[in-house]
């Protein structure tokens, strides 16, 4: 299957945004990346879960976020996701996009657990 150029553009409020064309846009994250239809439809899943995860409504009305055993699981149920992100973007991305990644000061590639 052959592979295309995309661009994964992350921000605060919307994290599935993937485009085939760059965004002029200084306030977003992005990163070019090489894939196939199936790869991209793997990666807006993994993006779509991490955001869904972030914002369940279950968690935002009740009192769970006062209890620190709770919060402490889901914290790190979120950064497992956020970290299958990052390495997903990294394995896919450009040679550019792997050095942007590489050369950050705090790497979203050194959160491993």
């Amino acid at each position: 299957m052959p592979k295309r150029t995309y661009y994964v553009n992350l921000n605060p409020t919307s994290m599935e945004d993937i485009t085939t064309s760059k965004i002029d846009d200084h306030e977003l994250i992005e990163y070019e990346i090489e894939a196939t239809e199936e790869q991209i439809t793997d990666l807006q899943q993994l993006l779509l879960d991490v955001q869904t995860h972030d914002m369940e409504l279950a968690d935002l009305f009740s009192f769970r976020h006062f209890d620190e055993n709770f919060t402490t699981a889901d914290s790190e149920r979120f950064q497992h996701g956020i970290n299958q992100v990052y390495r997903t973007i990294y394995e896919l991305g450009t040679q550019e996009t792997k050095e942007k990644m590489d050369s950050m000061d705090q790497s979203p590639l050194s959160n491993d657990e």
